[in-house]
């Protein structure tokens, strides 16, 4: 089935009607999302984060008990390095070393860190955006100046697509950073996507 017929039915039903509870697992960044994922929840609360604020959260507090509220069914990637799999909400960046500015992005989340680093990208499309920046050190400082809105795409040297899966082979090893935090140091790295894999309520 093509990418986009994927994209277009899994933005079909992202969301849904549910309640709030008192005992709704609350996470407050994307690392604690993907933890309360691999312990078994399906639906948690959300009130902090990248996706937290590309899903226009506001800071409202709690939702009363027993009342009707909008859920919102989210993608996670999935990394494979060698034999060990890691799991990520927000994004995962892999770049040179020595030369930051030459780095590959796979997004989930439009926000990173404040910043539009794939605008059009969506937490529950079934597809990840993958950004390729090839950019001289000059050039990616005025990039990531204009990031800030998204105004850096389009760019010649900036590449963009969406994918469901995607495999990285690179000549030499490169930083690999899922989240925020940095997991390992790698050549190969498979990436792929887990359509719908968790539901928030925005709290």
């Amino acid at each position: 089935m093509p990418e986009r017929n994927n994209k277009a039915h899994y933005l079909e039903n992202w969301q849904f009607q549910t309640k709030a509870s008192t005992s709704l697992k609350v996470a407050s960044n994307e690392r604690e999302i993907v933890a309360l994922y691999e312990s078994g929840e399906s639906l948690i609360g959300l009130r902090g984060g990248d996706l937290y604020e590309s899903l226009g959260g506001r800071g409202l507090g709690e939702r009363e008990v027993d009342k009707g509220t909008v859920g919102l069914k989210l993608d996670l990637g999935q990394l494979v390095i060698g034999q060990s799999n890691y799991l990520f909400a927000s994004y995962c960046k892999i770049s040179k070393p020595l030369k930051p500015w030459d780095t590959i992005w796979a997004v989930n989340s439009p926000i990173i860190g404040h910043r539009r680093i794939s605008p059009k990208s969506h937490p529950a499309d079934g597809l990840l955006d993958i950004v390729k920046f090839s950019l001289s050190f000059r050039q990616s400082l005025k990039a990531y100046k204009r990031s800030t809105s998204g105004d850096h795409l389009p760019h010649p040297h900036i590449k963009t697509s969406k994918k469901r899966n995607c495999m990285i082979n690179a000549r030499g090893k490169r930083k690999v950073v899922i989240d925020g935090e940095k997991i390992a140091y790698s050549k190969e790295v498979s990436i792929s996507v887990i359509p719908h894999a968790i539901a928030v309520v925005l709290l």
